[in-house]
């Protein structure tokens, strides 16, 4: 009996030996991270946290509901506490990217009114120097019939 215990022990240190050397291996493997992919990395690290937070809840919830006790519920509301903040960090991103997507949206149309309306307004205006001005109401002018009455001053 004896040997078979030290059998087991054995085989049981060995394997959290070997998870702890993969687990060092894992965080020597590990890239830094760039700024570039900051994004990228928030929404699939942020989405993958969130659905293993979504798994913990359900499994412990169905550990709760068949054994309550008062720190399982407590772990529980924590795990909810978290779930819930990951889901709105992802939530303010996917807010905060529409957000610059419509303004640039908003610019673009703004930009494209005013060239029209620039446009429009160079149409109406007449492009002509004064003497070209002069010219043209000189050309359309009638002369004044008038009579001379007296050569009296005013």
């Amino acid at each position: 009996m004896d040997d078979n215990l030290n059998t087991e022990v054995g085989t049981l240190l060995d394997q959290l030996q070997a998870v702890s050397i993969k687990t060092e291996r894992v965080k020597q493997e590990r890239d830094p991270l760039k700024k570039e992919d900051l994004e990228r990395f928030t929404i699939e690290k942020g989405g993958a946290l969130v659905e293993d937070a979504l798994e913990m809840i359900a499994t412990v919830k169905d550990f709760i509901i068949s054994a309550p006790n008062a720190e399982d519920v407590d772990a529980l509301a924590g795990l909810i506490k978290a779930a819930s903040s990951a889901i709105d960090s992802l939530n303010h991103l996917a807010i905060s990217d529409k957000r610059a997507d419509t303004s640039i949206k908003l610019k673009e149309m703004d930009i494209a009114t005013k060239k029209e309306l620039q446009q429009t307004d160079n149409k109406q205006r007449l492009l002509a120097t004064r003497e070209d001005i002069f010219k043209m109401l000189s050309d359309k002018s009638k002369p004044i019939e008038a009579e001379l009455i007296d050569n009296k001053p005013v």
